[in-house]
């Protein structure tokens, strides 16, 4: 009889097969940058958004979604999976962008918008025209009125499916009830200008979502109104993309650097990327480039540590020097994406956002620190191992380390290792008391 494989042994083959796999990623820096919306409006700092115009109570739903999206100054910065496959947990997501946000607009508030609206015996919803809108706009103080509607279609189909079943070894089939719903539903915008009257921008965005259920599940099958709903949220999302900046999760896969000495340094420099400690990153990447200024590997996640803080023209002149030493597609894309990036920070200037400089905060002594080599005391944590002034037994025993600790090497003489003690000390152990880690 044939043993089945266990699952563990299932799980380690295939970790085995991913890891060893030519195309396995190295270290990726995961962090929020801010997009561009789809149409800028320079001089429109105060708005007020109407309810949109639509069959039922949808459309002052869908204006609520909208506005709640529209004051939020970190729009689409969310919790990052961790882990292999997300499964070390979620960490707060973050940006290093410093100076962006994405609420560029004063929405006046409902309560505000309402009262003169009642004043003036209008509406609420998009059924205004456009020339009552611009009188609204004008009532209110607002520079822009955003305005549209909203129409959906749902549909109910009831029919049956053939499934298999298995009882006491035997299959057998039979035909069961099941039913789909469908629902879609379309948002139009327009951004008036209470000024000049005219039409600022307009949009318009479409979703569909589709829901089957069968037997005994299928009172669980949503309702029409609750599918509405749902794509209702995920078009607010839509066209505050439209009016607005957003964060997106971006990833950049860094050079994994196999040049000796600084590969094992650089693992660490990675590693610190990873973790989003730049500062510290930059500082090791920095060190090996002063030493070796012609590796394109180091030239280029240099470029990508500059990048995800918002240091694009620096970013772009670390790209372009890799992209000189070595042609590749890699360095290229990243900077095409780089030059748009230098239009995009101007066309944030235009609507108040201005990315800030990152000055990596580097100096000698934490360069010199992150980059020494270091070593561990062997033995366990109740034992001692001495320590002298001098690399000889009969020297001054300055020190009685225990096992487990690590310590800078600052040099070697013959079978002694000098060590950077707590307390600004130094001292000589023998190299067979350490293992270098």
């Amino acid at each position: 009889m044939k043993r089945s494989r266990s699952p563990l042994f299932i799980w380690m083959m295939l970790l085995l097969i991913m890891f060893a796999s030519p195309g396995f990623s190295y270290k990726k820096v995961k962090v929020f940058v801010l997009n561009p919306p789809g149409q800028l409006f320079p001089g429109v700092q105060r708005i007020a958004v109407l309810d949109f115009e639509s069959r039922g109570e949808f459309g002052k739903q869908f204006s609520d979604f909208l506005v709640t999206h529209l004051i939020d100054n970190d729009r689409g910065i969310h919790a990052i999976a961790t882990g292999f496959l997300g499964m070390g947990g979620k960490k707060e997501g973050k940006t290093l962008q410093e100076g962006t946000f994405t609420n560029i607009f004063e929405v006046i508030e409902r309560s505000r918008l309402e009262q003169v609206i009642q004043e003036q015996q209008l509406t609420m919803s998009g059924l205004l025209d456009q020339s009552q809108a611009v009188s609204l706009g004008r009532l209110l103080g607002v520079d822009a009125i955003v305005m549209g509607k909203v129409t959906y279609t749902t549909q109910e189909q009831s029919f049956k499916e053939t499934r298999t079943y298995k009882n006491k070894g035997q299959k057998y089939t039979k035909q069961v009830p099941c039913k789909k719903r469908t629902a879609s539903a379309t948002v139009s915008l327009r951004v008036i200008g209470t000024e000049s009257g005219e039409i600022l921008g307009s949009t318009q965005a479409t979703r569909s979502a589709e829901a089957k259920k069968c037997e005994n599940a299928i009172a669980d099958l949503p309702t029409a109104t609750e599918m509405v709903i749902g794509l209702l949220r995920q078009l607010s999302v839509d066209v505050a993309n439209y009016l607005t900046p957003h964060y997106e999760l971006v990833s950049f896969e860094l050079e994994k650097i196999k040049t000796k000495p600084f590969n094992k340094i650089a693992d660490k420099a990675a590693k610190a990327a990873e973790n989003l400690e730049v500062d510290k990153a930059y500082m090791i990447y920095k060190s090996i480039y002063d030493k070796d200024p012609y590796n394109p590997k180091v030239l280029y996640n240099l470029g990508v540590l500059n990048e995800v803080v918002g240091n694009y023209q620096q970013a772009l002149e670390f790209y372009q020097m890799a992209y000189q030493l070595r042609d590749e597609g890699k360095y290229d894309k990243a900077i095409q994406r780089v030059e748009k990036n230098l239009e995009f920070v101007q066309a944030l200037k235009q609507i108040g956002i201005e990315i800030k400089p990152h000055v990596f905060r580097t100096s000698a002594e934490k360069v010199a620190s992150l980059t020494a080599k270091k070593v561990e005391i062997k033995g366990k944590r109740e034992d001692r191992v001495n320590v002298y002034a001098e690399p000889r037994e009969g020297s001054e025993v300055v020190a009685r380390v225990p096992g487990g600790v690590i310590f800078p090497v600052i040099g070697h003489e013959g079978k002694w290792i000098k060590i950077q003690l707590l307390g600004g000390k130094e001292g000589y152990i023998q190299a067979s008391k350490v293992k270098p880690k």
